[in-house]
């Protein structure tokens, strides 16, 4: 008995990240155009988005700024009890700075921004969801140089390397009401870092249209941390040396490749219009294997792989620019979705579903400096699911306000 106890314990040993329509927190000005601008990549934000496209940004740039993020979730079961998300605010930002450094046709940048697992949620303790998750984050830094060169008038390309820090933490309670016990508490932190690279092309078609397109490699991120267990029932303390223990432990995050390939259409000198088709290889998180240092084997307590499944994920974004004159524009942004995660994998911890994604805002440019503002809301599916992590009712919903600074040296 307890060996099964344990075996569905390390079921939910880590948090998956969420799926987003669109990052949000690369820069302000992608963000309200719904990051449809892998054919346009004219701010030094292309370093997340389009490397190729720093060749066109002549000078020295600095770039940066934060988001405000809350993510808001709401479960309901079979019996029409439900209950929400505590309230949290994530701030991730981002900072670029790039510069031709006087060499004639090339520049050189960095980046430096938040390319997956933006934030997590808090589940009530005493909560339906306890058995499940009570609380998860993930939280990513990139650190990514990158050179862009264009060889002849209209045409560049970029290459970047990516180095990806990852932190992540998960927490539930353990039901031991079957021992004539309260429940138990579960936590796991991990954090660690892996290499990927990246590269773009743009190319003028003509000055109305330009074509983009961008790869982001597969990055393994092996995560060393330790797993804490509290308010172990009695039966089990002999076991366990007491009421509570403590181990270190190691898992391997899987982030995805992604391909990005869009067009921009500028009909006049004000009006500038952005299509791209993005990629993501979601079918990485297929499973997630826990390897622990202090095993338990009379109680089950061992190392553990857990199914996830996901699929890969299309996201259709749009993007359009209006500029009221010389200093002033306005922005707006649309992106779909469809869900990766199936439905026999999906948890409190990641309640995915198919997005719709909308950004507003709108830039000012002076002679120096460069202030853009966005608003995203990212609004997600109702999804009924049946499964044995926990069924029920999810819905979704995640807000972002941000801005971003720049300043041409």
């Amino acid at each position: 008995m307890y060996y099964f106890f344990f075996l569905y314990l390390l079921f939910f040993f880590i948090t998956p990240l969420d799926s987003h329509a669109s990052n949000p927190t690369q820069g302000a000005k992608a963000a309200a155009m719904g990051t449809a601008v892998v054919a346009i990549a004219d701010a030094p934000s292309a370093i997340a988005h389009n490397p190729a496209g720093l060749a066109n940004l002549r000078g020295t740039h600095l770039y940066n700024g934060m988001t405000a993020l809350s993510i808001k979730s709401t479960f309901e079961n079979s019996t029409a009890q439900s209950e929400k998300t505590l309230s949290q605010i994530f701030l991730p930002f981002h900072l670029y700075l790039c510069s031709d450094l006087g060499v004639k046709n090339m520049t050189f940048g960095l980046g430096i921004f938040s390319p997956f697992g933006i934030g997590g949620r808090k589940w009530p303790d005493t909560g339906l969801t306890r058995y499940a998750s009570t609380d998860s984050f993930i939280g990513t830094i990139n650190l990514n140089p990158t050179l862009a060169w264009s060889p002849f008038s209209g045409f560049s390309i970029g290459f970047g390397i990516d180095y990806i820090y990852a932190s992540s933490k998960s927490k539930r309670k353990i039901d031991q009401s079957f021992l004539g016990a309260p429940d138990g508490r579960f936590s796991f932190k991990g954090d660690g870092g892996g290499w990927g690279f990246n590269l773009g092309v743009l190319y003028a078609v003509s000055e109305k249209v330009s074509l983009g397109a961008a790869f982001r490699s597969r990055v393994n991120v092996k995560q060393e941390g330790e797993i804490i267990l509290k308010d172990i029932t009695p039966a089990l303390q002999p076991l366990f040396g007491g009421s509570r223990f403590k181990t270190d432990a190691e898992t391997t995050i899987k982030f995805p490749a992604n391909i990005t390939a869009g067009i921009a259409y500028r009909p006049t000198k004000r009006w500038t219009l952005g299509f791209d088709v993005e990629w993501i290889d979601w079918s990485r998180f297929s499973k997630s294997r826990l390897d622990i240092e202090r095993e338990v084997p009379a109680a089950g307590f061992t190392d553990a792989s857990t199914d996830l499944r996901w699929g890969s994920q299309w996201l259709f974004k749009f993007g359009i620019e209006h500029l009221l004159n010389e200093k002033w524009a306005l922005r707006g942004g649309y992106v779909y979705g469809k869900s990766p995660v199936p439905e026999r994998t999906l948890s409190p911890d990641n309640p995915d579903s198919d997005q719709h994604n909308i950004g507003l805002g709108f830039g000012y440019k002076g002679k120096k400096y460069v202030f853009d503002f966005y608003y995203n809301a990212t609004f997600y599916a109702d999804r009924k699911v049946t499964n044995p992590i926990l069924s029920g009712k999810y819905e979704s919903l995640i807000y972002a306000v941000g801005f971003s600074l720049g300043y041409r040296f």
